[in-house]
């Protein structure tokens, strides 16, 4: 075992240098991301205690102050400012290592001397550096066992503590690191902030009561204060009845529809800690609820990364703090089952702990940014500091910088912003600096979640033995690897961060010349992320006899990886390595992690090898959890086609799918309805009866423990039922059928599987009936409907006309005249289309200038737009009567553009009319910046009509910078950057309204327009050119605006009345239905004026002052006789005002009061928020005389 250690770590030293980079770094840095000498900046938003902010630039990182902190040391001198260039610090030049480490040891090697930092600054590149010099206070020295038994340590820690109890308001972990220190004034601190204070009614949502509610536990455990107990209560009891599905959204609702069913377990980890500790509290946890969510998050230990929402585990190094937050869910389990230590749960903490030492390779790594991922790393590391001493040691100190750049010089602490580090308050109203410090108190084991012993105040609970798997699953938590060899197994008691972290054992790994026993005893290391990167490389070498060794390994862990390893074998899969998987999921003594994978490998096996077997796959697709349904759903991937055996297994899957409501597993039915495609007749037609038959069986409402409102869930799950009907052949039309049974009101349940699909895979009847149906139906709908905070009629109106400017905002960011356009599409009607209009596009002849504007920006830091100087004699370029060619201007056409200084025939693939950045490039854009001018014809534009003009070449992510468009010498509209996320694949347009119309009438209408090109650090490229398009518009008078008001259910008093979170109902439920009829009455008709308004009738009384509000709706009206009231999207009949911009329904209510005639109309505002006994208020309306 030593003899292959010391050759890993030649390895690994020899690998290192050899990629390290080129110039800066002498050696390869620890921790990714690394800071990039060759970057225009990189940024370190805290040098600690001295009060800075840094911008490193190129070259090799040189210092730019990019702030301040006001009161720091730093800024008492009254000399430093930002952008002023720190040549040294205490002499040193950052030089050879990653500079985040060089000034983190800088702090620390200052504190330890004499507090004095001294400065070389100067204000310009080329200026003479003076020195500037002040101090920090002196706190000594790390001690070899750092945070124990260190003066320094323990003065970061009160300073800490000090800083807190002085703080007016606390931040979320404020409590818990008080809590945490052992010390009697902190103590007293929280007391006087949480004994009888807390407030019970108002417990917040799953993120606060996981990161604050375990303060209050500890406190109790602590101090046994029963006046906490009831917000311990009421955080449980709002738990309980958000829960769903075993977890919960991040903010307590159920959205099946955010990632996969809405779950957010970066949330839903610290609430079950919570939760098991409200538990040893001896409040009232329901224990079906209890044991539910803790099984949920249990099976992922060991296994890999906790998902972000219900998935199996992830894969990789980057978990964003989850397995760290795991790490105290098992220590709050083993805290309160009586084996205590001795439980599977201390193990399954051990083996989530250790993670940290491992995934700290990826530092800061994170979708939101890292930064609250590094809250619980540090902390979980500290569970296993006497079980792993050597690891535990190197990880401090190695990331010791880290700490010491986050702590600020009032105390407390942040994490330093830079690379993709987020999450850098300081005691902030969520997760913040608060949990930083923890590293240095944990080892006083002060806190339950820390490892301190029970107290006199902790209840004990039975939890089961094992909550999920078998006993075979245990080896997945053990510390020591599995044996590759009789007598040999990977010795990593020695293993420090330089040698052993991820990013050093994937270079081990994946060097060429790397031996196979390495590689076998790395597949039975303890991580399971690093034995699948390592069955990686085997599969890569094609080592199968490595493989096969491992699949018969005693240890669940080598077979788990044999497993990972079988889709690299050859195909056909053997006989032999069938019966290997076939022998795995029939073992009742199986560990279920290795029995899930041999059940998704399974899916490449024959229908001859598993025929045999049926049984063993059928349990398992019974299985209680859905991780084993699944799985087994891939198993019966070759059966289910086969005329032996689909008659047995179709009929399982389809109750699955019939009672399911986990949103991960419509991927599974959806596939297994795909495979049903390539079936024999009979096989298709029995697969579309029983999942027609599912669909229609599927609950009206599927239920919460608690019960949360489902209905999103139910429509997502039944969405997707319906997805895998449509999937069989002849699938769209059973589902026709059967989905018009459940929803006989709607014109096409689930149209977007129609409109999505090939007609041709619609049966004759239906594909006749679907024009019918889209011009009778959708269109209307789609015109009634719309997204909040109005219908789209108003805007469509406005956008047939070109009345009045697009006025884009949050719920309008694209004309809604696109989807109406694609549904006369989708009807076979292509009148509404756009069309070129003017000068054909690619003979536009431009004048044009490039130049490189004075006002320089550093490559390689966001967009280019910016204001700018341009040449002198140009100042009036974009104006009508502008000479470019007195000016030297060139002459070229469209497009114009670049890559890398070069023409080219294609810029990127690219289907998009409106783009058209596919087309040859005609004229060279050679500099920075460029100006065009041309003067184009234009013929008349019409009535009924709608144009635009378009900005082309960069409808695509990571395209263009910003440009601006002038007509007749006037902006019409620019746009600041270029193309980002979820930007792609729209039009840069503006849709030309009539006040503008007058601007083309003339002979020539002059158009300009400046940009800038796209440049990185060794790139530039741009593809740009300009023309205008004309639609048709399609028919939008009153007779189609009332039509669509019939098909659009509109929200009422009625309807409002049913919005009780704990009664289910449907979406439309109670909403008004206007049948398209006008019924007059003589007491509303005629003309009335707002007086005000009041919350009920009674509450009126004439001539007493009113509730006036001068901007509310219907300040005059008038009622018509044929329905209209003057504003075409307003009407009315009988006793309703139905305003079809909102899409509510007002009752309206005639009196005569003292001989005088009112109206009291609802005022609107329907909502889900205010619950069923809400009432709007009522707009007191006069009628007018004469």
């Amino acid at each position: 075992m030593n003899r292959i250690l010391l050759a890993i770590l030649a390895i690994s030293l020899g690998s290192g240098l050899a990629q390290a980079k080129d110039k800066y770094y002498t050696e390869d840095p620890l921790f990714h991301f690394t800071p990039d000498p060759n970057a225009p900046t990189n940024t370190i938003g805290r040098l600690g205690p001295i009060g800075l902010g840094l911008e490193l630039r190129k070259p090799n990182f040189t210092m730019h102050i990019s702030n301040v902190e006001e009161g720091s040391p730093a800024a008492k001198t009254g000399k430093l400012r930002k952008g002023q260039i720190i040549e040294s610090i205490n002499g040193e030049v950052l030089k050879d290592i990653d500079p985040r480490v060089q000034l983190g040891n800088l702090i620390t090697e200052i504190e330890a001397s004499d507090g004095v930092v001294r400065l070389m600054v100067k204000d310009k590149p080329k200026a003479e550096a003076s020195p500037i010099e002040f101090r920090i206070p002196v706190l000594g020295s790390y001690s070899d066992t750092w945070p124990m038994n260190c003066a320094k340590s323990e003065a970061i820690v009160k300073n800490m503590a000090q800083y807190l109890r002085e703080a007016d308001n606390w931040g979320w972990g404020a409590a818990l690191f008080l809590l945490s220190t052992g010390d009697p004034q902190d103590l007293e601190a929280v007391r006087q902030r949480f004994s009888g204070k807390l407030d019970g009614d108002n417990p917040g949502f799953p993120w606060p009561i996981g990161y604050t509610g375990i303060a209050i536990c500890e406190y109790y455990l602590k101090t046994g204060d029963k006046s906490v107990l009831p917000a311990i209560q009421a955080r449980h009891d709002y738990l309980l009845e958000r829960v769903y599905n075993d977890s919960w959204m991040g903010r307590g609702g159920a959205n099946f529809n955010y990632v996969a069913g809405g779950h957010l377990n970066a949330a839903g980890l610290h609430a079950v800690t919570f939760l098991l500790m409200a538990r040893e509290c001896g409040v009232d946890v329901d224990e079906e609820f209890l044991k539910n969510t803790f099984r949920h998050l249990y099976r992922y230990a060991g296994r890999g990364n906790v998902a972000y929402g219900d998935h199996m585990p992830e894969g990789g190094m980057t978990d964003n703090g989850k397995v760290g937050k795991l790490t105290f869910v098992l220590q709050a389990a083993a805290n309160l089952t009586p084996k205590g230590e001795q439980s599977i749960y201390a193990n399954a903490r051990d083996i989530s702990a250790t993670k940290s030492f491992y995934n700290t390779s990826w530092l800061f790594h994170g979708h939101t940014g890292g930064g609250i991922g590094e809250f619980w790393r540090g902390p979980a590391m500290g569970m296993v500091k006497e079980k792993r001493p050597s690891q535990y040691r190197s990880f401090m100190d190695e990331r010791r910088w880290v700490y010491e750049l986050a702590r600020t010089y009032q105390g407390a602490f942040g994490w330093a912003a830079g690379q993709n580090v987020n999450y850098t308050g300081v005691n902030t109203g969520k997760p913040n600096g608060n949990y930083i410090p923890l590293i240095y108190t944990l080892p006083r084991k002060q806190l339950r979640i820390f490892g301190a012993p029970a107290t006199q105040y902790s209840q004990t609970y039975e939890l089961p033995e094992r909550i999920w798997g078998t006993a075979a699953d245990d080896a997945f938590y053990s510390l020591t690897p599995g044996a590759y060899a009789p007598g040999k197994r990977m010795d990593i008691s020695h293993e420090t961060i330089p040698n052993s972290a991820s990013k050093e054992i994937f270079k081990r790994i994946k060097a060429n010349d790397v031996t196979e026993e390495v590689l076998h005893a790395y597949a039975l290391h303890i991580d399971q992320g690093i034995r699948d990167s390592t069955v990686a490389q085997i599969r890569k070498r094609g080592w199968d006899h490595i493989i096969m060794k491992l699949l018969r390994s005693e240890d669940p862990r080598g077979r788990h990886s044999g497993l990972m390893g079988v889709g690299a074998l050859p195909k056909p899969m053997s006989d032999q390595v069938a019966g290997i998987l076939i022998d795995m999921i029939e073992d009742e003594n199986e560990s279920w992690w290795v029995v899930m994978e041999a059940l998704q490998q399974l899916q490449n096996a024959s229908a001859d090898q598993l025929g045999p077997h049926l049984a063993a796959i059928e349990k398992w697709l019974n299985h209680s959890d859905w991780w084993l349904q699944a799985s087994a759903m891939r198993a019966a991937t070759p059966l289910v086609t086969d005329e032996r055996y689909y008659k047995q297994l179709i009929p399982a899957i389809a109750e699955l799918m019939s009672t399911s409501q986990r949103a991960s597993m419509p991927r599974y039915f959806n596939d297994i309805a795909k495979q049903c495609r390539k079936a024999p007749r009979a096989v298709q037609e029995f697969a579309r009866e029983h999942f027609s038959q599912a669909y229609a069986q599927y609950p009206e409402m599927i239920a919460a423990p608690g019960g949360q409102d489902m209905s999103n869930g139910t429509n997502y799950m039944l969405r997707h039922a319906a997805k895998a009907v449509a999937q069989t052949p002849g699938g769209l039309d059973a589902l026709y059928a059967v989905a018009k049974k459940r929803f006989p009101n709607a014109s096409l349940p689930h149209k977007e599987l129609y409109l999505e699909a090939d007609p041709q895979r619609l049966g004759p009847e239906l594909q006749e009936s679907m024009r019918k149906i889209i011009l009778e139906d959708l269109i209307p709908e789609y015109i009634g409907k719309g997204h909040h905070p109005q219908s789209n009629r108003g805007y469509l109106m406005n956008e047939a006309t070109s009345s009045e400017p697009l006025d884009w905002g949050f719920y309008y960011r694209e004309p809604r005249m696109a989807g109406l356009v694609e549904l006369y599409q989708r009807a076979g009607i292509d009148d509404y289309n756009w069309k070129d209009y003017g000068p054909k596009w690619t003979e536009m002849t431009w004048q044009y200038h490039t130049f490189d504007p004075p006002e320089q920006k550093t490559l390689g830091t966001g967009t280019r737009f910016r204001e700018v100087t341009v040449p002198a004699g140009m100042e009036d370029w974009f104006k009508p009567g502008f000479d470019p060619r007195k000016a030297g201007w060139k002459s070229g056409q469209q497009p114009f553009g670049q890559k890398n200084g070069e023409l080219v025939e294609r810029l990127r693939g690219c289907g998009y009319d409106f783009c058209r950045c596919n087309e040859p490039m005609q004229t060279l854009w050679k500099n920075e910046a460029m100006l065009m001018h041309g003067k184009f014809h234009f013929p008349e534009f019409k009535e009924g009509h709608r144009y635009r003009i378009l900005v082309g070449g960069m409808s695509h992510v990571n395209a263009g910078d910003g440009f601006r468009v002038y007509v007749g010498g006037e902006q019409m509209f620019e746009r600041e950057r270029g193309v980002g996320r979820r930007e792609g694949a729209k039009p840069l347009t503006y849709y030309i309204d009539k006040a503008w119309w007058p601007n083309f009438a003339q002979d020539k209408t002059t158009i300009a327009a400046m940009s800038f090109l796209r440049m990185g650090q060794n790139s530039s490229r741009r593809h740009f050119s300009i023309w205008l398009q004309e639609m048709k518009a399609p028919p939008m008078g009153r007779d189609v605006i009332l039509h669509s008001a019939t098909k659009t259910p509109m929200r009422s008093a009625e309807w409002q009345s049913l919005q009780d979170t704990m009664r289910n109902t449907g979406e439309d439920d109670g909403k008004y239905v206007w049948d398209g009829e006008y019924v007059p009455n003589p007491k509303v008709q005629g003309s009335w004026t707002q007086l005000g308004q009041v919350q009920s009738i009674e509450e009126f009384v004439p001539g007493e002052p009113i509730k006036r509000n001068r901007r509310a709706r219907f300040q005059e009206i008038t009622f018509m006789e044929d329905g209209a009231t003057g504003d075409g999207l307003v009407i009315w009949s009988d006793n309703m005002l139905l305003d079809l911009r909102k899409n509510e329904a007002l009752r309206i209510t005639p009196e005569t009061i003292n001989g005088m005639e009112y109206l009291f109309i609802e005022a609107g505002g329907f909502n889900t928020r205010e619950g069923p006994d809400w009432t709007p208020p009522l707009f007191v309306m006069k009628r007018n005389q004469g």
